[in-house]
């Protein structure tokens, strides 16, 4: 950590005790200061925590949570099989391998959801469930989510409990056989 920075972690903390501010939780962001990744964390955590960033990494002991805003394709498939080939990587591995969790903002691969064939979209998500087990974990974000149902037959009562479960759209195998009551639940929500 540079001079700078040290000096103005110092007065923030300072000022902060002085005005009688709750301590805030330390999140570090592994994405650069100003960049668009760093920001699109930003507008998610608000002014609920105290941010740092990659360029600070060796100055913060033990961040209270790390964020990696996303996690490529390459990232998942190298992670999941205990390798990082990237300073970056690296740096997530460490913290794994160490207990800690790091939660990860944009999964890559979910934006190929609607054109991936479905046994490599398949594949990714097998690969999410085994990072989860090392401590990876996507950031709780309060929008709806896509799902994907692997069903052969997918009735009303599979809609409403997707809806309730928060699904506000479902991706379902083109073999599936939906009801006429499960298209016309699935059109209502």
């Amino acid at each position: 950590m540079n001079r700078n920075a040290l000096v103005q972690m110092i007065v923030s903390e300072v000022l902060r005790q002085l005005h009688g501010e709750e301590n805030k939780p330390d999140v570090l962001v592994l994405a650069g200061r100003g960049s668009e990744a760093a920001g699109s964390v930003l507008k998610h955590l608000g002014r609920d925590a105290e941010v740092s960033y990659l360029e600070d990494f060796h100055g913060i002991d033990n961040p209270g949570r790390v964020i990696l805003p996303l996690l490529s394709c390459s990232q998942m498939a190298e992670l999941a099989c205990g390798r990082a080939s990237d300073p970056l990587m690296e740096k997530v591995l460490a913290r794994l391998l160490s207990g800690g969790v790091v939660e990860v903002f944009e999964f890559e691969y979910q934006s190929y959801r609607q054109t991936a064939p479905e046994r490599l979209f398949s594949l990714y998500e097998s690969y999410e469930k085994t990072l989860l087990g090392y401590g990876i974990k996507g950031l709780e974000i309060n929008e709806k989510a896509d799902v994907s149902l692997t069903k052969k037959l997918v009735t009303e009562n599979d809609i409403n409990e997707l809806h309730k479960a928060g699904a506000s759209a479902l991706r379902v195998s083109s073999a599936a056989i939906l009801t006429p009551l499960a298209v016309d639940c699935a059109r209502e929500r």
